[in-house]
């Protein structure tokens, strides 16, 4: 985060312990972040809520009179669909239940008691950085509506939009456990399958700019888990409801991919029945790089994360896209 993105950001800390409000408002005041607004009254937290506008709320689940799922039920009513406002949450000792019920709610994150200061700071501005480029993609989507400019079109390289996409791309790896570079990564492979594909050049690289967003709506969970893995909630919803309202067409292309990340090509997903064909062709390329890089990540060999994919041909997967994956890797090879 600059220095002068931490002077505008707003921050609201709730917290029924005045320790706990003390020590996090400390540090973010002391790491710049200038407006930062402690309450230990979550009711007063909830009315306070409309007129501060916070980018961040930083917020305890166990508080009387209403908890911290109450707060954010409460607070999120204000706050349209198609807005991104992070709620980053403090716990103790939380169950499976609860984290999976904060994450429906709204928490992009969780930070847990006891806190390191780096800790504290490394999360909030991960979680900033993704808001302040939603905004900025709003304010880009709005101005050229205002200008009358395109909204729609082909991307190249000097398109603003690109450069958003990276950067917001960055800021989603950087708070995924083992997500550094990971954006990057299917985007490059999404591109390499959709050229094998012989896709036409521009939707090629519309594949490789809406993969750099696969990730949104995705949420860290507890660091790596025993054996190593990513520990992720993953929600690709989540990210479609964050593009929802869209004017640019790059992202209105990326919602819908997220929309259909989780079909499977016999239609046995968790996309809603969509099935062959009637799932965007973004969605079934980005979703084999998925799985490809996943199982890289873990430990497989290119060779061992092509035959556990091969047997997914035209159950969970297009089978044109496996082997235009084959095909894309023996090139690579």
């Amino acid at each position: 985060m600059r220095d002068d993105q931490k002077v505008t950001a707003r921050i609201m800390v709730v917290d029924d312990e005045p320790q706990n409000v003390r020590y996090v408002t400390d540090v973010l005041q002391w790491a710049g972040y200038e407006t930062v607004e402690g309450l230990t009254d979550p009711v007063e937290a909830v009315n306070r809520f409309g007129d501060f506008q916070p980018d961040l709320v930083i917020l305890d689940l166990l508080m009387p009179v209403m908890n911290g799922f109450e707060v954010m039920d409460a607070m999120r009513e204000s706050v349209p669909d198609d807005v991104y406002l992070p709620f980053l949450i403090l716990t103790s000792d939380i169950t499976s239940e609860s984290r999976r019920r904060a994450l429906s709610g709204g928490a992009r994150d969780f930070l847990t008691k006891p806190m390191s200061p780096t800790e504290v700071r490394l999360r909030v501005d991960n979680l900033l950085q993704t808001r302040l480029l939603y905004l900025e993609c709003a304010r880009q989507a709005n101005l050229l509506a205002e200008d009358g400019g395109p909204v729609g079109g082909d991307l190249s390289a000097e398109d603003p939009t690109l450069e958003l996409l990276e950067r917001w791309a960055a800021s989603i790896d950087g708070v995924l456990p083992g997500g550094e570079g990971r954006s990057k990564r299917i985007s490059w492979l999404s591109g390499r399958i959709a050229e094998a594909l012989e896709l036409p050049e521009d939707l090629v690289q519309r594949v490789r700019a809406v993969a750099l967003l696969c990730d949104l709506g995705s949420r860290a969970v507890t660091g790596l888990s025993e054996n190593g893995q990513r520990a992720v909630h993953t929600d690709p919803a989540a990210g479609a409801r964050i593009l929802a309202g869209t004017r640019l067409a790059t992202l209105e292309v990326a919602r819908r991919m997220l929309v259909a990340l989780e079909s499977h090509w016999d239609g046995n997903g968790d996309g809603g029945g969509a099935g062959g064909e009637s799932i965007p062709i973004e969605a079934r390329i980005v979703a084999v790089a998925i799985a490809f890089d996943d199982l890289e990540s873990s430990g497989s060999s290119a060779a061992a994360a092509l035959a556990a994919i091969e047997p997914l041909r035209g159950t969970r997967f297009d089978p044109a896209v496996v082997t235009a994956l084959i095909q894309a890797q023996a090139v690579n090879a």
